[in-house]
């Protein structure tokens, strides 16, 4: 039997791991994209509304009698850039948190036992562009990605690589974007009119995986795909 195209696919870890998993159920992690978006959107108003802020007392300063001397002006920039870095700081530290998360999770696989029985058990291979499974093994979807079980024992025995074909609503979610100053706060969902959706005709590079670009509040801007929300102003519009 020609175990090629397996090969392509699997990654096989060390089996050194000494984490220990429960069996996985078909359903993952679930999926809060609501709680998502609310949080990108909240955490992206709160720094856009600070910047805003010493951008209005920076104004009033330098109006006539205002009674604010340069070195208050200094001291206040100062607050308002420490808050912003606190906040950044904070924002770094959660997504850190996730993705440590996250790794542990994807290290575990190794040590997780799906019975022949289970739900996760993909029982049409051909569906997912799967070659046939090796003798002795057969395949099923944990975490979000396709494994190799060992029929003996089990035990997950290699995880295949990430394929752009490979569904995507079982897979857990990752770190948010990061926050960033000068953004628009507003979702842009893939069937708005704002998305361009030929960005060759702008000399714009291919978009990243899992983001688009979009025309929003005259820049053009890259969004996020899960989040709806921009994450990176490329240029003014």
């Amino acid at each position: 039997m020609d175990y090629s195209g397996v090969m392509i696919r699997c990654v096989v870890l060390a089996s050194g791991l000494v984490f220990a998993a429960p069996a996985f159920a078909q359903e993952g992690l679930p999926r809060f994209e609501a709680l998502e978006q609310q949080l990108q959107t909240a955490e992206q108003r709160h720094l856009d509304n600070l910047e805003s802020e010493r951008q209005r007392e920076r104004l009033t300063s330098t109006l006539p009698n205002s009674g604010v001397s340069a070195a208050d002006q200094a001291l206040r920039d100062m607050d308002y850039r420490r808050e912003r870095d606190r906040l950044l700081l904070q924002a770094e530290q959660d997504r850190q948190r996730v993705q440590r998360e996250r790794d542990l999770a994807n290290a575990a696989l190794l040590n997780a036992r799906v019975p022949a029985t289970s739900t996760a058990v993909v029982t049409s291979p051909e569906a997912h562009l799967l070659p046939p499974a090796p003798p002795g093994q057969y395949y099923a979807r944990i975490e979000g990605r396709f494994v190799l079980v060992d029929r003996t024992s089990e035990l997950v025995a290699g995880i295949l690589p990430v394929q752009p074909t490979d569904p995507m609503a079982d897979v857990p979610l990752g770190p948010r974007p990061m926050p960033d100053r000068g953004l628009p706060v507003r979702r842009v969902a893939q069937g708005s009119s704002l998305v361009i959706h030929d960005p060759a005709a702008l000399a714009l590079p291919p978009a990243p995986g899992g983001q688009y670009y979009a025309r929003v509040d005259g820049l053009i801007v890259l969004v996020d795909q899960r989040t709806e929300l921009p994450v990176k102003v490329v240029s003014g519009g």
